[in-house]
């Protein structure tokens, strides 16, 4: 079945039950699923693992409370003793740990108490610390609790040896100075304590946002710098003269620059070579993330100390595997100091879930070369139509020529601005639609609804994206590898019915 069609709210793609994308078909679906509608909450049985918990996770609490006799209880499931008590340190009072299986914790407390499960579940999302769905599968096969478990291909060898010697010849560096986590957000939250404990202990406690970061990131950053540590922003990634100045007027202070290049949503790519040199001048730290056109397209950690990175996207084309790494430049002079903070912090991914990777990782280059030759298309194609304001792609940026790699594209990511509203055009693209990017099929997602509804539903907000460059209304779209001639007809038929609206 073709990938360019029209997905009911809830299928998942890839048919798995591993799947990371859930679909949002409508519009009234997105608001939907914001507002906690039980209409759209009820049918979704899977989603973004972060986000949405898996309904093996949910089968497997609802197990250990019955079993451990917790009445009136809820619980998150952490696998890892470390993760479980960095939980229980950061929530502080009303969190009990209990050890199920190996390597299997689950966190309880008051299930009446809103405001400790929303701490607890966000502490979660966050740190991306959660147990994976393939280990709770297991975990119920285990228990008799399910009839079998989902069949794969599986990887022959030695899956962490091929997984980080294929990203060190990606990324530039040695297997050493890789470590595979089990997401992009346990890469970043991993990565962050890293510095914060290395600069911290240097009296360096001031850090800067450059560009707009994905949602997580950017609550990583706000919410757990310690006393005393402080965070500033500079929205906009293309101006380098007001990134140096601010880096500069951080004097010795400086703990740490953090960039995605590309950025997410805008598809900015800044001036790493100057800003590199700053940071570096100034005695600071910087933290690139490339995952928006990622490591097989982009090549950053020459200017970075600590590079991190989710392999959800691009790697794990498939849309099944939640995983992420961490990798560190030799030729820092922080390198010593991280490679040894970075292993205390991070959380290994579970088996099944570095194999799944290890084994779609053989093919990801061909995949992600079809990708960014279809990216680089479409975005020339909706850059000329009628119906669309502007295209953000990386490939259009200034400073793209200085990070792309040799025979490589910008990226499966462009975001589109429409002249006119984004429901009529949403409803009626025939893709799949939901949160992630760096499929194999096309997805498509109205981004700020989905990573920041708080800020879209109301006018202050509105008015503060709009101040900082960032159209609410905006459209993420992350091309696939079918035909060409076939997405440039189902946008071109979906912005017709806006052009009618």
């Amino acid at each position: 079945m073709t990938s360019l069609r029209h997905y009911t709210l809830g299928e998942t793609c890839p048919p798995s039950p591993h799947a990371v994308v859930s679909s949002l078909p409508t519009m009234a679906d997105v608001r939907g699923y914001e507002e906690r509608d039980p209409r759209v909450l009820d049918v979704l049985q899977s989603g973004y693992p972060r986000f949405v918990v898996h309904i093996f996770v949910r089968e497997l609490i609802k197990f250990y409370l019955k079993q451990e006799k917790l009445g009136g209880r809820s619980a998150v499931l952490i696998p890892g003793r470390r993760a479980a008590q960095d939980l229980v340190d950061r929530i502080g009072e009303g969190v009990v740990t209990a050890k199920m299986d190996d390597a299997a914790y689950l966190v309880h407390f008051d299930a009446d108490d809103r405001d400790l499960n929303d701490r607890v579940h966000k502490f979660v999302q966050h740190t991306g610390c959660g147990i994976s769905s393939r280990q709770a599968e297991d975990l119920l096969w285990a228990h008799g609790l399910i009839e079998s478990v989902h069949l794969e291909t599986g990887f022959i060898g030695s899956a962490q040896q091929a997984v980080e010697r294929d990203l060190a010849e990606l990324i530039g560096c040695e297997s050493k100075d890789v470590l595979v986590c089990a997401s992009g957000m346990n890469a970043f939250y991993s990565g962050f304590r890293a510095v914060q404990a290395a600069q911290s202990a240097v009296g360096r406690t001031k850090w800067l946002q450059l560009g707009w970061l994905y949602l997580d990131s950017g609550c990583v950053l706000k919410e757990f710098l310690g006393g005393g540590e402080s965070l500033d922003y500079c929205y906009d990634a293309d101006d380098t003269e007001e990134i140096l100045r601010r880096i500069e007027s951080c004097g010795e202070e400086l703990a740490c620059v953090v960039i995605e290049c590309p950025t997410n949503p805008l598809v900015q790519v800044a001036d790493l070579p100057r800003i590199a040199k700053a940071v570096r001048a100034a005695g600071g730290i910087l933290m690139i993330d490339p995952t928006v056109a990622s490591i097989y397209n982009v090549e950053v950690l020459p200017y970075a100390d600590i590079l991190i990175t989710s392999l959800t996207k691009y790697a794990s084309f498939e849309g099944d595997v939640m995983i992420g790494a961490i990798a560190l430049n030799p030729e820092s002079p922080r390198y010593g100091d991280l490679i040894l903070r970075t292993s205390s912090f991070y959380q290994p991914p579970y088996q099944r879930d570095l194999d799944r990777l290890a084994e779609q990782i053989k093919a990801a280059p061909a995949v992600v070369q079809c990708m960014g030759s279809n990216a680089c298309r479409l975005a020339d194609y909706l850059k000329a139509h009628p119906a669309v304001k502007k295209v953000h792609y990386a490939g259009y940026a200034e400073h793209f020529s200085e990070v792309v790699k040799s025979s490589s594209f910008g990226g499966a990511v462009i975001t589109i601005e429409l002249v006119d509203g984004i429901d009529a055009f949403y409803d009626a693209l025939e893709t799949m639609k939901g949160p992630s990017f760096g499929t194999r099929f096309t997805l498509v997602c109205p981004f700020m609804y989905l990573a920041h509804y708080d800020l879209v539903k109301s006018k202050e907000g509105r008015i503060f994206l709009q101040s900082i460059g960032i159209d609410p209304d905006l459209i993420r779209i992350s091309v696939g590898t079918e035909a060409i001639e076939a997405l440039e007809k189902v946008f071109g038929d979906a912005l017709s019915v806006v052009a009618k609206a």
